[in-house]
């Protein structure tokens, strides 16, 4: 996975700065979740958030080469590089080109 190739096709479509500003809210956590989270935040003295970007940190660091896998068997079927097939489907989920 080349990413300066990645984020010159980004940075050309102008989805760089979308991406600086970008913040995530959740659909509604089921109970036992989000007592998990708390109680999470209680045994590391964190705030709900930071458990919550450690967590995200953790599961996308973990599935890296397996999400990776996935977009390039996607790449491959529609025909584009890994890079070029990323740049486009991120800058559509982030309202770009």
């Amino acid at each position: 996975m080349d990413f300066d190739k990645l984020i010159d096709c980004l940075s050309e479509k102008g989805i760089l700065k979308e991406l600086d500003g970008k913040r995530m809210t959740t659909n509604e956590m089921p109970a036992l979740l989000y007592l998990r989270l708390i109680i999470a935040g209680l045994a590391t003295n964190k705030s709900r958030t930071n458990c919550m970007m450690t967590a995200l940190e953790t599961y996308t660091m973990r599935n890296a080469e397996k999400h990776l896998s996935e977009c390039k068997l996607k790449a491959k079927i529609d025909g584009m590089e890994l890079e070029e097939w990323l740049c486009d489907r991120i800058s559509k989920q982030l309202g770009g080109e």
